[in-house]
């Protein structure tokens, strides 16, 4: 039976952990982690949760609204608010799990346990970095339809960064993180910069034994 390779072994083991950790992040940490998440973020925005465990969140904005037909005189803001529905705070929690489920099933796990901790402090601060960008792009769309003068640059702009921090950064930055922190994972994902172990090719054993092949017919 051939042997398995190792980029093999991994993904059959980070396949199998994924599914038991985001059964696990699901049922048991999802509450805590938006807990948690919620108070972090608190620190930079007003949060508040709606009976229907939606997000109410209030970002300080200072900008000057023009005046316009409907509204004849400029209005000063200080902040804007808006709701965000309960599943869209959730992906800022998904990274996580991913990414305990990519060092756990990383070779030698005993030597995994301090990026493990590490990992986990940065992925943490970046769900909340994640969160703060997302929350600043809506309520810029928000004063841009507001103001009525949105350019499409900056249209264009926002949305490809709220389609960063929503759909592409959570799937990658735990992956771009513990190759970061792992360097054994590194080289058994990546192999290219391992120079092959080529065997020397035997020199013993053939001129001698002419020789002596020589002298037993002398």
């Amino acid at each position: 039976m051939p042997a398995i390779e190792p980029q093999t072994r991994f993904l059959l083991r980070g396949s199998a952990l994924l599914i038991g950790l985001l059964i696990l992040w699901w049922f048991a940490l999802l509450g805590p982690m938006l807990f948690l998440l919620k108070g972090a973020a608190g620190g930079f925005l007003f949060i508040q949760e709606t009976p229907s465990a939606d997000w109410t969140l209030r970002v300080p904005l200072e900008k000057t609204l023009p005046a316009t037909p409907q509204q004849p005189v400029a209005r000063q803001i200080h902040s804007i608010g808006f709701d965000i529905p309960r599943s869209d705070a959730i992906a800022f929690t998904f990274s996580l799990p991913v990414y305990w489920a990519i060092m756990l099933a990383a070779p030698g796990v005993r030597r995994s346990l301090r990026p493990l901790l590490l990992g986990t402090a940065l992925m943490s601060a970046i769900e909340l970095i994640l969160l703060l960008v997302f929350a600043q792009i809506t309520a810029r769309n928000v004063v841009a339809q507001l103001a009525g003068t949105e350019d499409a640059a900056g249209k264009w702009i926002r949305h490809v960064g709220e389609y960063l921090v929503v759909s592409v950064l959570p799937y990658v930055l735990p992956f771009i993180v513990a190759l970061s922190l792992h360097r054994q994972l590194r080289g058994a994902i990546f192999p290219w910069g391992k120079e092959a172990e080529i065997p020397a090719p035997s020199v013993t054993g053939g001129r001698p034994e002419r020789r002596r092949a020589k002298s037993q017919r002398s």
